[in-house]
């Protein structure tokens, strides 16, 4: 009778060990599955370095350990209901512009960025000056509201696109029928140069444009090209309202549930991708708007003496919001360093 106990005591030992084993290999080779969404077309410009290269790699940093299944072209919706997605764990990530509930959700602080003629004109070493020095802040911003921001992307400096008329002045605005679909900065942009603009969700941008409810819109060139907008288009305008920020951005609480060791050498890899992006961004938008002007859409832009009419209707705007879209103590940051940024370059241009 005691030699039977003993052995089942052994047997029961036996069972648990391997059983421990077993399920021990199984967390080891357990993939971890991050389900991210994006209004970007698969294959079209930067998009295919998220795909073949970005993506892969964190992958490859994680040890094989984390995947990346990515819904592109809009498909789950847009970038609100990504936002909302991501709350209820549809989506664990989505790659977004200040238009998809950046502004209001994930990181305010940032719309700080798109105010208009913030950056001098196509002044990506003022984007990128700024943008280093308040880094810490909108990433602890964004954590503070459950979210780990992997990228801060330059989508690029806007343009004003007419089916219409021409864009010469803010005469020629007000006489147009303009979208707003970048959220509520835009609007108030818009407004201050005594428009009432029509305001549509994303997904309606194309039709509405096609179908004559609107004949002017503001956009990235990138974007305006794949939303195949251009045989539309009969004018275009350079005028930099504004810088617009991008994000690849993932739930904290799906970021923090990867094992530590897969999760730091993909921390470290982000910064060198972030830089890799911006430079793609740049030269597809460049390509872009180059290859729209070969296409016959008309560049006009305006005199020193509009722009500078421009400038000061949409000033009061940065007042305005502040306190309401981003804190004032962010733009007080932003308008310092700029001031710092441009007095060193002029003291080093006068050498």
């Amino acid at each position: 009778m005691k030699g039977r106990k003993i052995f089942s005591k052994k047997l029961i030992l036996t069972i648990l060990f391997f059983g421990l084993v077993v399920n021990t290999a199984m967390a080891d080779n357990q993939k971890i599955v991050f389900k991210l969404a994006t209004l970007g077309q698969k294959g079209i410009s930067a998009m295919v370095y998220l795909d073949e290269t970005f993506f892969p790699e964190l992958t490859k940093a994680s040890k094989g350990k984390v995947l990346f299944d990515v819904y592109w072209g809009g498909v789950m919706g847009d970038e609100e209901d990504y936002i909302g997605k991501m709350r209820t764990g549809q989506l664990q990530g989505a790659l977004v512009t200040a238009s998809g509930g950046i502004s209001n959700s994930i990181c305010p602080d940032i719309s700080v960025l798109e105010l208009p003629f913030l950056f001098n004109e196509w002044g990506w070493d003022e984007v990128d000056f700024v943008k280093n020095k308040i880094r810490s802040h909108l990433l602890k911003e964004a954590e503070k509201r459950g979210y780990k921001i992997l990228l801060i992307l330059d989508v690029d400096f806007d343009q004003i696109y007419s089916t219409k008329q021409n864009i010469e002045s803010i005469e020629d605005i007000k006489a147009a029928k303009i979208l707003t679909w970048f959220g509520p900065l835009e609007n108030k942009m818009l407004k201050s140069l005594g428009v009432s603009p029509i305001p549509v969700n994303v997904p309606e941008v194309v039709s509405s444009i096609k179908t004559g409810i609107a004949n002017m819109a503001i956009s990235p060139s990138l974007w305006w090209v794949g939303a195949q907008l251009y045989p539309d288009t009969k004018y275009v305008n350079p005028l930099p309202l504004r810088y617009v920020p991008g994000m690849v951005v993932v739930s904290l609480d799906a970021w923090n549930k990867i094992p530590e060791d897969s999760r730091i050498p993909m921390e470290a890899s982000l910064f060198e991708h972030e830089k890799n992006l911006q430079e793609v961004f740049k030269k597809c938008n460049d390509k872009s708007y180059k290859a729209m002007i070969k296409y016959g859409i008309k560049e006009v832009k305006v005199t020193p003496e509009e722009l500078d009419r421009f400038k000061k209707a949409t000033r009061p705007v940065w007042d305005e919001l502040a306190g309401i879209s981003y804190s004032r103590e962010i733009l007080d940051e932003v308008i310092g360093l700029l001031e710092e940024y441009r007095k060193n370059k002029q003291k080093i241009a006068q050498k």
